[in-house]
């Protein structure tokens, strides 16, 4: 069975802790405490899916959306404390893949290896596509910040890659993170609070227009824009990916659930206040990232600082993990040494980082990535498998039955059946979604100003002085290459508008 769980992504040599330290209780044992626990477990959530929650309250309304929000919140407590009750059962485990080998230990060899695959990829290539997520937003934080400089999408998020690269080269375990932790937490504070107070400085009257609607229940609301809300929300709350990574580098486990609750009220508190706050002084006109809800002034570039700041821990926080694995799956096939060199990590660093910026590139849409990974891998990551290994344990009676009640067993097969939904359809529904805006704005790796610059072209919604019927942004790649004008991006925009 041992030569079982080596058979994918190097599972006994993945992850951030040290073998020695891989039991949980032990006297005197090194880890992390469960305030920093907490800490880290919210930087790692609380992140993009909070910047998009006053466009998915504003989808459904707030009656609605409150109901869902805190349903999403129960559901994610649920599944994350599902996690952990299997990880007590193994708790040798120190990621989620270990975890998932453990679960189906007695399970037949390829129902174990296709277990293996799964879990294994699917993480990574969430993370990874987080990466790009994190990028992208990054950029667009600095087109907000340099608001006036004009620069385009993929340049600025090329200059995110340049600054964070020698905080990822240097930081290889989550510990060593510690006081970056609670500076991303503060800088998480300042990118939601700034712009929620000035717009509560100004008053509804000023922010919301005319035609805006502030409903109990969204009078427009369809299939469409209530898959994209959920997917929204589903991806805000998600973090089970990377929680066995968490609770491996715990001084004491068994402490995790404390850390957890505290962790997820931040969260339940944070994700109503910003998406009932956004769709009060916005209304039905809130859409995108909150940052957008801002005019260009100085309260714009004090938010945009701090959400990069924030991107950068919170991507810092996620490439460890993977970065790691990447590693650990080189040295399983010998393409590395087994002592992992500062050359070796350098490389697979600035690999990574290069492509996620690709992928940023790929769907330079804020909104739509979120909604994108939300319906894919987070139901599949996230909700599904963590059901499926605790299913597994209770099938193996690793758990003893009479702990589980029949009630919890009719949640579990309703949060299997969302999930299922949100994946077919959500995922469905997001990539035409991509395919539209690829048409309206223009194609991967096209300018892309968006709501960045200060320009009526790019950036209507954010000018109360810009003339009625700018800022249509057909396609400035398209509409200036179809006019057979090329030229730098801001004579491309004058030229169009």
């Amino acid at each position: 069975m041992k030569e079982d769980r080596r058979l994918f992504w190097g599972a006994e040599d993945y992850g951030t802790t040290p073998k020695s330290s891989a039991r949980s209780s032990e006297p005197g044992r090194q880890g992390n405490s469960a305030a920093l626990t907490a800490g880290i477990i919210i930087a790692d959530v609380v992140g993009c899916g909070i910047l998009a929650m006053g466009d998915a309250v504003a989808k459904l309304g707030w009656l609605l959306g409150t109901v869902v929000i805190v349903a999403l919140l129960g559901m994610n407590v649920h599944i994350t404390l599902l996690l952990w009750r299997v990880h007590r059962l193994h708790p040798e485990a120190r990621t989620y893949l270990e975890l998932a080998t453990a679960a189906f230990a007695e399970a037949p060899p390829q129902q174990l290896r296709f277990v293996q695959l799964v879990v294994g990829g699917s993480q990574h290539c969430f993370i990874f596509c987080a990466l790009g997520l994190y990028g992208l937003s990054s950029g667009q934080g600095l087109g907000m910040l340099f608001y006036d400089s004009q620069v385009c999408l993929p340049f600025l998020t090329l200059a995110f890659c340049a600054l964070l690269l020698p905080f990822n080269l240097s930081a290889r375990k989550l510990g060593t993170l510690s006081g970056a932790i609670w500076v991303n937490c503060a800088a998480t504070l300042g990118a939601i609070c700034i712009p929620i107070a000035y717009l509560a400085s100004q008053g509804a009257e000023i922010t919301r227009s005319r035609d805006s609607k502030f409903l109990a229940v969204a009078d427009d609301m369809n299939i469409s824009s209530a898959v994209s809300a959920l997917t929204t929300c589903a991806f805000a709350f998600c973090g089970q990916f990377i929680m066995v990574e968490i609770i491996s580098e715990m001084r004491d486990s068994s402490e995790f659930p404390k850390a957890y609750m505290c962790s997820s009220s931040i969260q339940g508190i944070s994700f109503l206040f910003v998406g009932l706050m956004v769709y009060y002084y916005r209304g039905s006109e809130a859409s995108g990232m909150l940052l957008s809800a801002l005019p260009f002034n100085a309260v714009t570039r004090l938010a945009a600082l701090c959400l990069v700041t924030h991107m950068l821990i919170t991507y810092v926080i996620k490439s460890i993990v993977l970065c790691q694995s990447v590693a650990s799956r080189l040295r399983e096939s010998q393409l590395i040494e087994q002592s992992q060199g500062q050359a070796q990590w350098y490389f697979i660093v600035v690999s990574v980082v290069t492509a996620s910026w690709l992928v940023a590139q790929v769907v330079p849409f804020f909104t739509l990535l979120v909604d994108l990974l939300g319906a894919t891998f987070v139901p599949l990551s996230c909700f599904i498998i963590p059901i499926c290994l605790f299913l597994r344990c209770l099938w193996d009676s690793s758990l003893n039955r009479s702990d589980v009640s029949s009630l919890e067993l009719l949640v579990l097969a309703l949060e299997i059946g969302l999930s299922v939904g949100l994946m077919l359809v959500g995922t469905c529904k997001t990539l035409r979604s991509i395919g539209q805006q690829w048409e309206t704005f223009g194609p991967p790796f096209a300018c892309h100003c968006e709501n960045m610059w200060n320009s009526c072209a790019c950036s209507r919604s954010r000018i109360p002085e810009c003339p009625a019927g700018s800022g249509v942004l057909l396609s400035l790649w398209n509409q200036s290459a179809s006019m057979g004008y090329v030229g730098p991006a801001d004579q491309i925009l004058s030229f169009v508008s």
